[in-house]
């Protein structure tokens, strides 16, 4: 089977557990129910693995998220685990984008039963992963967090115990393992993956670096209602100190995200609906009469890449191996990727189908796909952020 078909280096250091030992093991601990976990959990139970999901979080998805697109490509791989129809259902096929008021690409001239990029939320990519996993044994433990991990020729233990103020919700409770005395206890598994995003606890367990700088601060999210919507249903433009991006979930709701060079302020600032009509109106002309907003978020956006993606039985995946801006709307996309790539490879190892060499595929395959994202989506942020004519110039050519 070619590396990267979907289907359903060093030598750990041994080393004695230093909290009691739990009674329930797995094949495979996934650490992170973010979409790139939720699709690698279901992958191997769906091929018979015995699968637990640890997510610090006390409640499953909600209604508000980042992503809000998927791409042809992760589309196929979707496809091939029969979700894409019911996801494309639910989400806004856009067969064209205007970029920059200079440019329209059209997804339409793509070689793929896919050809339009799916405006979605990531909360619902998330609901369909999580039934999936859940209808294939996945073993859910919310309001769980990871505090460290041990490993050696054999397998994996992680201390695991409730995390602060989380109890599970309702039909997905606290794990066993993690009492409610608060103690730790320990997990074995014969694999663990780390898809537990950009602060991942797993990636600092591992002691591995995440190198990188924060590209741009101050960029603000909101989904809205729109009196006036725009005659396409993805616009984004620029000006020298400001951009903006508008996009239809396809149900009334728009995610509108954009930056304001005159208006830099760190994460912890309030941000409201005055300042999303502010830098709509310098970038594109007008705010389209939005009203009622479900979310309004501030946050920065880094470019980090850790060095590695395998130590030993464990695996990092998705935000916890990789970071960069939203431009391009890549980032969940290719944590999706990576969990496609990895999944099937796990699986024919732990059922003795090839030899665990194949498990360095992994990582020498999808780490230049993560390097080629970081500059890929940085240089589409620094074309949106250009801030003289001569860039300018550049950014509609490139457009």
């Amino acid at each position: 089977m070619a590396a990267g078909t979907p289907i359903p280096p060093h030598s750990p250091t041994p080393g004695p557990p230093s909290v009691p030992r739990a009674e329930g093991t797995a094949d495979v601990l996934v650490v992170g129910a973010g979409p790139t976990g939720l699709l690698i959990a279901g992958d191997l139970a769906a091929a018979g693995h015995d699968v637990t999901l640890v997510e610090r979080r006390a409640a499953s998805v909600g209604n508000l998220t980042r992503a809000l697109v998927v791409h042809a490509r992760t589309l196929e791989y979707l496809d091939a685990r029969g979700l894409a129809d019911e996801l494309v259902s639910r989400g806004h096929r856009v067969r064209e984008l205007r970029l920059f008021g200079h440019a329209t690409i059209r997804p339409t001239r793509l070689a793929s039963r896919f050809p339009y990029v799916l405006v979605i939320g990531q909360y619902e990519v998330e609901r369909l992963l999580e039934r999936r996993a859940r209808e294939a044994g996945v073993t859910f433990r919310y309001g769980t967090e990871v505090t460290g991990l041990r490993q050696d020729g054999g397998g994996v233990e992680a201390d695991v115990r409730p995390a602060p103020g989380g109890r599970g919700r309702s039909g997905a409770t606290v794990s066993d393992a993690a009492r409610e005395d608060g103690s730790a206890r320990t997990v074995r598994a014969r694999y663990l993956i780390g898809a537990d995003g950009v602060h991942s606890t797993v990636r600092g367990c591992l002691g591995l670096p995440f190198p990188g700088t924060s590209v741009i601060r101050s960029i603000v999210l909101a989904d809205v209602r729109l009196a006036e919507p725009p005659s396409t249903p993805f616009e984004l433009d620029a000006i020298d100190n400001a951009f903006a991006l508008v996009g239809s979930f396809g149900d009334g709701w728009y995610r509108v995200m954009g930056w304001n060079r005159d208006r830099q302020l760190p994460d912890s600032a309030p941000a409201d609906l005055a300042e999303v009509r502010d830098f709509t109106r310098l970038a594109l002309g007008t705010d389209f009469g939005m009203h009622s907003p479900r979310w309004i978020s501030r946050f920065h956006s880094d470019e980090r890449q850790a060095p590695h993606y395998r130590v030993g039985r464990v695996f990092l995946a998705g935000d916890a191996a990789h970071v960069h801006s939203p431009a391009g709307g890549m980032g969940m996309n290719t944590g999706l990727q990576d969990a496609a790539n990895l999944s099937w490879k796990l699986s024919a190892v732990l059922r003795r189908h090839a030899p665990t060499a194949l498990l360095d595929t992994y990582e020498r395959e999808r780490h230049p796909v993560g390097t080629m994202v970081l500059r890929t989506s940085g240089s589409l942020l620094r074309l949106a952020l250009a801030g003289n004519a001569p860039l300018r110039a550049l950014r509609s050519a490139a457009a």
